[in-house]
């Protein structure tokens, strides 16, 4: 018994093969409208790029690379990455952080430290009752 097929979702029927191959028509012809729009806009900048060359009005800073775009960041690309400098209080408390977990997790330890002397305090099974351990020897 082959009741799929006559499932309205399945892949394969006539109607959804024919909404996918149009669908997928409808999205290449969006896609080849965008593309001669870009392609439109770019002429149309290339074009008043030229006329301006052509008139002496352009200036240093209107000038496209020779990508082909503006480059905005130039200055910053050019001196050699961030000018602002750096966030310390940032790196300290990621360092913090960084150094918390290595030590919780045993990985950092300093030289003749054990990972429960790194930890800074005993784990449970260490932690007793010593009071009351004391209290019955000592009667």
């Amino acid at each position: 018994m082959n009741i799929l097929p006559k499932k309205r979702w399945h892949v394969r029927t006539k109607d959804n093969i024919a909404r996918v191959r149009r669908d997928e028509a409808k999205a290449a012809e969006e896609e080849k409208e965008l593309k001669r729009r870009i392609q439109l806009a770019e002429q149309e900048a290339r074009t008043a790029l030229l006329r301006k060359k052509a008139k002496g009005e352009l200036e240093k800073s209107d000038e496209l690379d020779a990508g082909g775009h503006l480059n905005f960041f130039k200055d910053i690309e050019e001196s050699g990455g961030f000018v602002g400098g750096t966030n310390k209080e940032h790196e300290e408390e990621e360092k913090a952080t960084k150094e918390k977990y290595e030590k919780d997790i045993g990985l950092l330890t300093y030289l003749g430290q054990s990972s429960l002397e790194a930890k800074g305090e005993a784990p449970w099974y260490l932690k007793g009752n010593l009071k009351e351990l004391s209290t019955t020897s000592s009667e």
